[in-house]
């Protein structure tokens, strides 16, 4: 009996390691701009273990990309498709936010005849803020930029803020709010902040990069906070670390490092090839 239960927990422990490579795959083809290659794989992975929300979460995106460049004929198909796995995912987890988030972006812009509806992105908000408020917030603002809102939307951040002052999260939304309207000094007073609050909030650090980057000023910091940030591991859900090379670069070619630039530009680039404005920084610095 000891020995099946062992064999069991091999035969267990290869199947997750073999769902967790065809994610990792899935995610990686989707970065350098192959949805299909990655709902593929993410078809496979849903058949092998179908309770996987994550998997049904990935390949409703891939299936939601592969809408956005599809003909006509063939865009409804493979929406109601993404849909149909946003859907299942939530209804394995309930508590899994990234799968509401796309229903929410999909209720906003698909029309009524393929399941969409302001009504439902609106519900699915609710049931995101009943488990999160910051992020229902979040859910919200989103809502309002379609409706071309931004006073609202920018209020939803400031509210998040108000009622949770001390949460690196929401001073990093609100930040980056205010990026989203260039006032630099707002966006950098509020991503030192969250950084403040937690050192550990490691998306903070990013944005702290960001802001120097874009504005040509506090290149030590800038450079300092995206270094650290490189040594990280973001989660999927945090800004990548090719577009913190990219951005490192962008301080170092200001500073007239040019090799340096390049270099950082280049391991960019390598990571995501689909990268234009590396492309152009690259030219920039040969």
């Amino acid at each position: 009996m000891r020995i099946l239960t062992f064999c069991q927990c091999l035969l267990l422990a290869a199947s997750l390691a073999a769902q967790t490579s065809l994610l990792e795959q899935a995610r990686a083809a989707m970065q350098r701009n192959d949805p299909e290659t990655a709902a593929n794989l993410l078809e496979k992975a849903v058949a092998q273990t179908p309770n996987n929300a994550e998997a049904h979460y990935l390949l409703g995106d891939a299936y939601g990309d592969l809408a956005q460049h599809a003909s006509i004929f063939k865009k409804p198909g493979l929406a109601k498709k993404a849909q149909a796995e946003f859907e299942r995912a939530v209804q394995i987890d309930p508590n899994y936010l990234d799968a509401r988030f796309a229903l929410v972006e999909y209720d906003m812009v698909a029309p009524a005849f393929i399941g969409g509806g302001e009504d439902k992105a609106i519900a699915q908000a609710n049931e995101i803020k009943k488990r999160d408020p910051i992020e229902g917030h979040r859910a919200f603002a989103l809502i309002y930029l379609h409706q071309k809102k931004p006073d609202l939307v920018h209020k939803e951040y400031v509210d998040a803020v108000k009622e949770q002052p001390n949460s690196p999260k929401a001073r990093y939304w609100l930040g980056v709010s205010y990026l989203g309207d260039k006032n630099y000094p707002a966006a950098s007073t509020e991503f030192e902040t969250a950084i403040k609050i937690d050192p550990a909030y490691m998306p903070g650090w990013f944005q702290v990069g960001h802001v120097a980057a874009l504005t040509g000023t506090n290149f030590e910091r800038g450079e300092e906070s995206l270094r650290k940030y490189l040594a990280y591991t973001p989660a999927h859900n945090e800004p990548p670390t090719y577009r913190a090379h990219y951005w490192l670069g962008a301080i170092l070619e200001k500073q007239g490092k040019k090799a340096e630039a390049k270099a950082s530009y280049a391991t960019s680039l390598k990571a995501n090839p689909n990268q234009k404005d590396v492309l152009e920084a690259i030219k920039r610095v040969s």
